[in-house]
C-alpha cells in the first residue's frame, strides 16, 4: 500500500503522515536498557528501551504555516529565523540562520541563552562536571556545504535510468544522430525511424548496449554512443529523529549519506547506528554511519530512488569517553562491543599518550574505579564490556610532565614551584598543604599571581559569557531595526549601519573569548609566600601555576601608548599613565581600573580605592585599564557589563585585546 502511495501524486500527503507517525519509531531489535548508579544523578528514560526520554520531537504541528511555507521547501518545519543570532552556525535556508549552538553543537535556547542538554549529557556532566559532545554531531554542523551530490560527477555504473533523466545520444556510420532525448513518464525515449524504446530501470552500463540493439533493426554498420547529460530530480522523505525532519527534492546521484546531511543530521535523541532506507514500504538497507565517519567506509550506502524513505531511528545505549584520548564525547554502541572499540571511535590515545602505561577507570557511585592499568598496550580493552550508561575516563599518567603516584584523584601544578608535574592528591588536601608537601615555591616564584583553574569553574564562566553575548547580540539587532525603520535619509540610514556594523564585529570578537576558570585567591599583596596561600579543598583535575616574578607593568585602553612598563616599587598609576603618554580625549578616566596579578580587581567603585588615584601602588604584573568613554545606550551598557565580567572572571587583559 506504501508503494502505491508513493507512486501516486499524493506525495506530499504521504510525507505529512510519515513526519507524524515518526513519534513511534523505534531502532529495531532495542531492549531494555537500565542506567546504572542510582546514586548518580537522575534523568527520565522511556520505559520501552530505557533510553533518555524525548521531550519533543517532529509532529505535524511543527510544520510551517501558509505564510512561512513559501519561502522554505516542502516539509521545511524549522522556526523561522531569529533577530540577533548571527553568529549562529548550523545549515542555513535563504541565507539565515536559524539555530545558535554551542562549542559542543548542542542547541541553545535563545530564551535564556543555555544550551539544552539532551538527558545523557545532562547525566554526565552532573558526574565529571564535563560537558561531552555527541560523536558525530559536528559533521552536521557547517552550514556552507549545500550537502548535495555535485551533478558533473562520473556517472556510477549501476546508476538506474528513470523518467527524467536526459541523455545525449549520437551515431555514426551508416546513420548519423546527434539527439538530446528526455525519458518520458513511460520510461521510454523516441528514436527517429526507430521508434520508441523502453529505457527505465536500465542500469546506466547496459543502456548503450540496449540502444544499439534496438538501433540495429533498422541500421548497420554504424556505431553509437550514450551519455547522461542531467540526471533526473528525487523526491525522498527522511522521518524520525532528524533535526529536520522532511521532504527534499535531490539529484539522482543522491546517496543516504546525503539525504542524512541535507536533513541535519539526527537530533540529540537520534540514531548514527542503524539508519534504515525504506523502499516500496521494506527495509533495503540500514546503515551503520560510524563506519563511515571512523573508517570512510562507504560501501553500505544506498543510491536514492524516487519516493525513498529514510527513517532514522531513537539511539541504542550510550556511554561516555573523557581523558587522555583524540576525540572525548558521548558515544552510542550496540551489543558485544567493548572499550576497546571505544577507544578505536575516539581516535586512538593523545599522541604524548602513545606508548605509556594506561589506567582507565569506571564511574561506579560518584568516584572513579580502576579496571585496567596496562603498560605499553590497549589490547586489555577489549574484555571490558559496554552497558548503558557507563562512563569511561582513561588517564596515561606519563603523558603528563613527570610520572604520577597512584591514586584516584589528580593535579596539575607548573610554574615555579619546587617539584612539578601530576600529582595524587589525598582526600581533602588543600591548595597550600600540597604546594607545602612539594618543597614550596622557588626563590624566583610570584606567589601572588598563583593561578588555580577549574574546570566546573570554567564552564560555568563560559555560560555567563555566552549568555552576555547572546543578549548583547539580540538586543544590537532590536535597536538597530528601530532606529532604521524611523529614518529616511540615506546618509542618516549609512552611518546607521556603519555604526552597527562596528557594533556586530565587537559581538564577534566576544563569541571569540573563552573563560578559563580561574579561582581568585584574594592574596595580601606582592609579597605573599606559600604559608599565604588559602586552604582551599582542592578537586580531581585543577590546574595550579605559579609564575615567574615578573619585572612589568601592563597599561591598556586609551591611552596614547598600550604597552608594558618596567615595574619600580614608587612608582604609582598616575606615573605609569604618564608613562603611556596620558589619557587621550575619548578616555573615560573616572573608571579607570586595575587588574591585579592575582586576579582581583581595584575600581574607584570598590569602597574609595581610587580616591587620589595618582597615588596608589602597583604590584608586579598588574594591568592598569582606561576604558573608552560610550555613548549612553542599551548596547553600550551590555559592553560596559561585558567588560566588568571579563575581569571578574580573571580573564583580564587577555580578554581585553581580544575586544581591542
Amino acid at each position: 500500500m506504501t508503494a502505491r502511495l508513493l507512486k501516486s501524486s499524493g506525495k506530499t500527503l504521504l510525507a505529512l503522515c510519515l513526519l507524524s507517525g515518526s513519534v513511534n519509531l523505534h531502532a529495531a531489535g532495542s531492549g531494555t536498557v537500565n542506567y546504572p548508579n542510582p546514586s548518580m544523578p537522575n534523568y527520565e528514560t522511556d520505559n520501552a528501551n530505557g533510553l533518555p526520554s524525548i521531550n519533543s520531537l517532529p509532529s505535524i504541528n511543527s510544520l510551517p504555516s501558509s505564510n512561512q511555507a513559501a519561502d522554505r521547501k516542502t516539509g521545511d518545519n524549522r522556526p523561522p529565523s531569529l533577530s540577533g543570532y548571527g553568529q549562529a552556525s548550523y545549515p542555513q535556508q535563504n541565507g539565515q540562520s536559524w539555530r545558535l549552538l554551542d562549542q559542543n553543537d548542542y542547541v541553545i535556547n535563545p530564551l535564556d541563552g543555555k544550551p539544552k542538554l539532551p538527558p545523557f549529557t545532562d547525566y554526565v556532566r552532573k558526574a565529571t562536571e564535563q560537558t561531552l559532545p555527541l560523536f558525530g554531531s559536528r559533521l552536521f554542523r557547517n552550514p556552507a556545504n549545500a550537502f548535495e551530490a555535485p551533478d558533473g560527477v562520473q556517472v556510477n555504473p549501476d546508476y538506474v535510468i528513470g523518467s527524467g533523466d536526459q541523455l545525449q545520444v549520437k551515431g555514426w556510420g551508416m546513420v548519423d544522430i546527434d539527439l538530446t532525448v528526455t525519458v518520458d513518464r513511460n520510461g521510454a525515449i523516441y528514436l527517429p525511424r526507430v521508434g520508441s524504446v523502453a529505457v527505465a530501470g536500465l542500469r546506466y552500463q547496459d543502456l548503450q548496449a540496449t540502444l544499439k540493439k534496438s538501433v540495429s533493426r533498422v541500421f548497420n554498420n554504424f556505431d553509437l554512443s550514450v551519455s547522461l547529460l542531467q540526471s533526473r530530480a528525487v523526491q525522498v522523505y527522511v522521518v524520525g529523529h532528524a533535526r529536520q525532519p522532511g521532504s527534499y527534492t535531490l539529484n539522482a546521484m543522491s546517496t543516504l549519506f546525503n539525504a542524512v546531511l541535507k536533513a541535519g543530521g539526527p537530533d540529540d535523541s537520534g540514531s548514527l547506528r542503524n539508519v534504515t532506507l525504506l523502499r516500496g514500504g521494506r527495509a533495503v538497507s540500514k546503515v551503520d554511519l560510524y563506519g563511515i565517519l571512523v573508517n570512510g567506509d562507504k560501501s553500505t550506502d544506498q543510491t536514492l530512488r524516487d519516493g525513498d524513505v529514510i527513517q532514522i531511528p531513537s539511539a541504542g545505549p550510550r556511554v561516555a569517553l573523557l581523558g587522555d584520548v583524540k576525540t572525548p564525547a558521548i558515544y552510542e554502541f550496540r551489543p558485544g562491543e567493548t572499550a576497546g572499540d571505544l577507544l578505536h571511535w575516539a581516535g586512538g590515545l593523545e599522541s604524548a599518550a602513545e606508548g605509556k602505561e594506561l589506567l582507565l577507570e569506571k564511574s561506579v557511585n560518584n568516584r572513579f574505579v580502576n579496571l585496567v592499568r596496562n603498560q605499553n598496550s590497549t589490547q586489555s580493552l577489549s574484555a571490558i564490556a559496554l552497558s548503558a550508561g557507563d562512563i569511561f575516563r582513561l588517564h596515561v599518567p606519563g603523558a603528563q610532565a613527570v610520572g604520577v603516584l597512584r591514586g584516584d584523584e589528580f593535579v596539575t601544578v607548573g610554574g615555579e614551584v619546587k617539584q612539578t608535574g601530576t600529582f595524587q592528591i589525598r582526600r581533602g588536601e588543600t591548595l597550600r598543604q600540597l604546594i607545602m608537601r612539594l618543597g614550596g615555591v622557588d626563590e624566583d616564584g610570584y606567589t601572588f599571581a598563583t593561578i588555580l583553574k577549574r574546570e566546573s569553574i570554567r564552564q560555568m564562566q563560559q555560560q555567563k559569557l555566552d549568555e552576555v553575548a547572546t543578549r548583547f547580540e539580540r538586543e544590537l539587532e532590536q535597536n538597530a531595526s528601530m532606529k532604521l525603520a524611523k529614518l529616511t535619509d540615506k546618509d542618516t540610514i549609512a552611518a546607521v549601519n556603519a555604526e552597527v556594523e562596528g557594533q556586530r564585529q565587537i559581538a564577534k570578537k566576544m563569541r571569540a573569548i573563552k573563560s578559563e576558570g580561574r579561582v581568585v585567591l584574594e592574596l595580601k599583596d606582592a609579597d605573599a609566600q606559600t604559608k599565604d596561600l588559602p586552604d582551599l579543598e582542592l578537586q580531581d583535575g585543577d590546574q595550579i601555576e605559579i609564575p615567574r616574578r615578573p619585572g612589568t607593568v601592563y597599561v591598556l585602553g586609551a591611552v596614547y601608548q598600550n604597552n608594558a612598563f618596567i615595574y619600580r616599587s614608587q612608582r604609582s598609576v598616575g606615573d605609569y599613565l604618564s608613562l603611556a603618554g596620558g589619557v587621550t580625549n575619548s578616555g573615560d578616566k573616572s573608571s579607570t581600573y586595575v587588574l591585579r596579578a592575582d586576579g582581583t580587581v581595584a575600581s574607584s567603585d570598590s569602597g574609595g580605592w581610587f580616591s587620589g588615584v595618582s597615588g596608589k601602588r602597583v604590584n608586579p604584573g598588574d594591568t592598569i585599564v582606561v576604558p573608552e568613554e560610550l555613548n549612553t545606550g542599551s548596547w553600550t551598557q551590555s559592553l560596559k557589563e561585558w567588560t566588568s565580567i571579563l575581569y571578574q572572571f580573571g580573564l583580564g587583559a587577555a580578554g581585553l585585546k581580544v575586544l581591542k
